[in-house]
């Protein structure tokens, strides 16, 4: 078995055909300095707001979805829609789900996805959460999930705080205010309702590169798990992401930035390990509230003009 890691262009590679399609390209996890495979292209005609920034792999399965992102271009959010089997065997198969109120729109620019557990149902069925961050106006994030059983639905996840508000239902403002996050990763190894990471490479908010404890019940966030180099220097990147486990055998973090830079998270065991929404111990491996980034290298993706395609979807599947 091998682990690979999957990402989607954000962008229309056949420009001059009709309709859009967007790449799906494979790669393995080590070593990193090689050419990805293109495994196929999905065609995005009838999807809008096209940019698939979610992709997870559900444990059940083993199969890799990918969900667009709630407003791409757009000032207005269009429906969720969520593609399946975009891995190897390359055979994509489009949802749309039903928003659930009906007037329900997701919040935020940038996703982030992954599979888990629904800890709100008896039995707890795998439901694909989607994170929807914004990172300057305004800054927050909000969770949602997709159910896997026909009829699909989409709904807010929001069990804190305040009653949701007619803002937050319809995405106007987060339900997790000043806090942006673009990936997500659920702990399938371990499952817990707080057994899982969203990731901010990204500036723009004014408070660096963090991790947070996501409550997969509540839709909450923790507070701040800061990113610092091997050196200990806070990492400052400027760089929209995606974050996944490897979820088998000694598990592993990583994250894959827009221009393929990929990332090993360490340290981040204490926290994830700690009770609720709560930080690890001082004596932890990183102390409380801190997490190590290390570059690992970059995966060669196709980009025909610097920076005209960015591939900010990332999940990991054992093949």
């Amino acid at each position: 078995m091998v682990l690979y890691g999957y990402t989607i262009g954000d962008q229309d590679i056949n420009p001059s055909q009709a309709g859009e399609q967007f790449a799906v390209y494979r790669f393995p996890i080590s070593p990193l300095a090689t050419t990805p495979q293109k495994v196929g292209e999905i065609t995005a005609a009838n999807i809008n707001n096209a940019e698939l920034e979610g992709l997870g792999t559900n444990p059940a399965t083993g199969r890799a979805s990918a969900v667009n992102e709630a407003r791409g271009p757009n000032t207005i959010p269009g429906p969720a829609v969520v593609v399946n089997n975009v891995d190897v065997p390359f055979a994509p198969a489009s949802v749309s789900p039903r928003p659930t109120p009906s007037d329900l729109r997701r919040f935020g620019f940038d996703s982030g996805a992954d599979f888990g557990r629904d800890y709100s149902v008896a039995g707890q069925p795998i439901v694909l959460y989607n994170i929807s961050g914004d990172a300057e106006t305004p800054v927050g994030s909000s969770l949602y999930k997709i159910t896997t059983a026909n009829p699909r639905t989409i709904s807010l996840v929001d069990g804190f705080g305040a009653p949701t508000t007619a803002a937050q239902r319809q995405g106007t403002q987060p339900t997790n205010p000043g806090k942006h996050a673009d990936g997500l990763a659920i702990d399938n190894l371990n499952p817990g309702r707080t057994r899982a990471l969203a990731s901010d490479f990204t500036s723009g908010d004014g408070d660096g590169n963090q991790l947070y404890k996501v409550d997969l019940l509540t839709g909450e966030l923790s507070a701040p798990i800061t990113l610092r180099t091997p050196s200990g220097q806070a990492l400052n990147l400027d760089l929209d992401s995606g974050l996944a486990f490897t979820n088998s055998g000694s598990q592993r973090l990583f994250t894959l930035l827009e221009n393929g830079a990929v990332y090993e998270i360490t340290g981040y065991q204490d926290e994830l390990a700690a009770s609720g929404l709560g930080l690890g111990s001082a004596t932890g491996s990183n102390g409380a509230g801190f997490a190590t980034a290390r570059l690992l290298g970059n995966v060669n993706l196709p980009t025909p003009t610097p920076g005209a395609i960015d591939y900010e979807g990332f999940t990991i599947v054992n093949e």
